[in-house]
């Protein structure tokens, strides 16, 4: 499968976590590769998982938040065998400005499971090329809860209720 087809394919059996600081466990986002067996972020992150199924597959989006620096991940893995491929991050760093992602063009069932940065994947825009949006925010706002998981369903392709203070804050939007 492609990451286009996951975006575009209808949800179903979504499911939001609640909001935490806590160090993410492994079961949250399980990466059996990496150091630690998990996602990898320290406390300062809030964060929250949304779990879903399309096309008979079961997947997971991590979405985190720094709570005080301008950083934001999103990302999409797939459920295999009680691990994730990670499929695709979506990124916001205040070090080098730009919204980002890091994913694969073709076929996801080659990525490497319990990695975080499997083998094949590329940065799209590259680092020094032209980036679209270069503000985490519409200036006015500041990150929240609510916006960063209008930012995720935005990306991963999902229809969710945002206020209407979280869809105007996203820089796209």
């Amino acid at each position: 499968m492609r990451v286009t087809g996951v975006i575009r394919h209808r949800k179903a059996n979504v499911a939001f976590s609640l909001w935490s600081d806590e160090k993410l466990k492994t079961k949250d986002f399980p990466l059996s590769k990496k150091r630690g067996k998990g996602y990898p972020l320290t406390r300062r992150w809030r964060w929250q998982i949304i779990t879903f199924t399309a096309q008979g597959r079961n997947y997971r989006v991590l979405v985190a938040y720094h709570a005080l620096v301008p950083e934001f991940i999103v990302t999409l893995g797939e459920e295999v065998g009680g691990d994730c491929r990670v499929l695709a991050r979506w990124e916001f760093h205040a070090n080098h400005g730009g919204w980002h992602v890091h994913t694969v063009c073709g076929d996801t069932d080659s990525l490497s499971v319990g990695i975080v940065k499997p083998a094949g994947t590329r940065r799209i825009p590259e680092s020094r090329s032209y980036h679209r949006h270069m503000k985490m925010l519409k200036d006015g706002h500041a990150m929240s809860e609510e916006v960063a998981t209008a930012i995720a369903c935005s990306l991963v392709g999902m229809e969710h209720q945002h206020d209407i203070f979280a869809k105007d804050a996203m820089p796209w939007a």
